[in-house]
């Protein structure tokens, strides 16, 4: 189970010329489907892959930020956050609902959504039904936890971590 989880990482550096991206305070992750690999670009060359992504398929993505030198507080950018997880909504695999699973959860954790609730049968057979405090009009996000082996759950916290550019802290157990 824990290889369906797993986020490869795009090793190789950019190769346009003069890429600010290892200096870059921000830069765009892009997670590469079905083949779940992440890829880091500078705003240039995000720009530039998403001009060449097909019609009505924008890039699933995040934005990533350094963390502030001596700092112990991990920077997520919720804005980001929340675009990855509203993306991965139009992606119909298991691995794409499993890590939007985990994105509410953290969205719910930082009260960017809200757990409401029930008010239909389809809701009810949901573990999160979910909305966006800031859009009043929005309809509830219905979601079920994926299945998972509670073993593996330092893995996916790691992976989820990995994926939007986090480590875990030194001496934290999964």
């Amino acid at each position: 189970m824990a290889e369906d989880w797993k986020i490869q990482r795009d090793r190789k550096a950019c190769e346009r010329p003069g890429c600010p991206l290892p200096t870059s305070r921000a830069w765009f992750a892009v997670l590469q489907w079905p083949e779940c690999v992440r890829s880091d670009m500078c705003d240039a060359c995000f720009q530039e892959h998403e001009r060449h992504c097909a019609p009505g398929q924008p890039p699933i993505f995040w934005r990533s930020v350094r963390k502030a030198s001596g700092s112990k507080e991990p920077v997520l950018d919720l804005h980001s956050l929340r675009a990855l997880f509203d993306r991965l909504a139009t992606v119909d695999d298991d691995r794409a609902r499993s890590l939007r699973y985990f994105c509410a959860l953290l969205l719910l954790r930082k009260r960017v959504l809200r757990n409401v609730p029930p008010r239909t049968a389809e809701q009810e057979r949901a573990d999160l039904v979910l909305v966006d405090p800031k859009q009043k009009e929005m309809q509830p996000i219905v979601l079920i936890a994926p299945a998972i082996d509670l073993s593996d759950l330092g893995g996916l916290k790691a992976e989820l971590l990995a994926a939007i550019g986090q480590a875990p802290a030194s001496g934290e157990a999964g």
